[in-house]
């Protein structure tokens, strides 16, 4: 019996072996990223850490300013087409969060939502921006939200897209790289391993029409995944304090807001709209059907045309 199981050991043994050979990817190359994946309006701040901070600063520069805050194993990117067609009218500032793109790790591994929000804060100091339309999607939105809380005077409005951080207490589907960070194992191995069928798989469950994560997509998550230092940073985020009880001091903010949701959102259900909209006394709510968590690479258009129209009622100042 005990050869047996001596046996029955060893071969689970080289499985996991095999397994993690072909598993195994390592980390992408810092500088053929920032080369493939940086522009003519591409920047580098020091995070104030010994981190750094990847931003854009592209579009009207007399305009009202816009931040574009994405949301979690995502990139500046995703806001591309939303930049194109609001630029010609608005300052728009997007930026790669600590942990994400080509920003790196932060350089105090602080992943809390003040901290992520003082990032932002970060970039709009250093281009002499008072006030932002912060427009995040889910932990961007987020971010946003407990930028409000914790940084009003440099909000002017908020722009909050199928945003996390709803109190509820209902239990949340994560999608299928989530559930994983949330394992021990999971969380040991990240580091080695980034299969590019479980970032396509995790992308295609975020939306509605799977078509929309098409292949280069799919590349560009997979590759700025693997951007030095991002895993490790993902590992220490996932092991953060998200303050849930921050939740309850959401009414205070004073900020209009516009909520934006896509009905079909499997990450953060349709529901939480609600929630926000009923919390944020200033707010009006939109829901868009057959989209689903990531509206910006979805519908870009009609999420361009709802925030012009949101930005335009409030007559935001523009910047001098």
């Amino acid at each position: 019996m005990k050869k047996i199981l001596s046996y029955i050991a060893l071969i689970f043994l080289f499985i996991l072996i095999i397994a993690a050979f072909l598993l195994y990817a390592g980390d992408t190359d810092r500088d053929e990223m920032i080369d493939k994946y940086s522009n003519a309006q591409s920047k580098f701040i020091d995070d104030g850490h010994g981190g750094q901070i990847h931003y854009r600063e592209e579009g009207n520069s007399a305009g009202p300013a816009i931040l574009l805050v994405h949301g979690a194993n995502s990139h500046l990117q995703t806001w591309e087409s939303v930049v194109d067609n609001l630029k010609s009218k608005y300052r728009i500032i997007s930026y790669d969060q600590p942990g994400h793109g080509l920003s790196g790790r932060a350089g105090n591994d602080d992943y809390s939502g003040d901290a992520m929000a003082a990032a932002g804060v970060k970039i709009l100091d250093t281009l002499g921006v008072e006030k932002a339309v912060w427009v995040g999607n889910s932990m961007g939105g987020w971010v946003s939200w407990r930028a409000g809380l914790k940084y009003p005077d440099y909000v002017s409005s908020l722009v909050l897209m199928n945003a996390s951080g709803a109190q509820d207490g209902e239990k949340i589907e994560p999608y299928l790289g989530a559930k994983l960070m949330q394992t021990s194992i999971g969380q040991a191995i990240l580091p080695y391993v980034a299969p590019r069928f479980i970032v396509k798989q995790s992308l295609q469950q975020s939306v509605s029409d799977p078509e929309v994560m098409h292949k280069e997509l799919v590349t560009r998550y997979w590759e700025l995944v693997r951007f030095p230092t991002n895993r490790q940073a993902t590992i220490e985020r996932s092991r953060a304090d998200r303050e849930p009880e921050k939740w309850d001091e959401i009414d205070s903010i004073n900020a209009p807001t516009l909520i934006l949701w896509g009905e079909e959102d499997r990450v953060i259900p349709v529901s939480h709209a609600k929630l926000f909209k009923n919390k944020i006394k200033n707010s009006e709510m939109i829901i868009y059907s057959n989209i689903g968590h990531l509206p910006m690479e979805e519908n870009p258009d009609q999420v361009s045309k709802d925030i012009d129209r949101f930005i335009s009622s409030q007559n935001i100042e523009k910047q001098e």
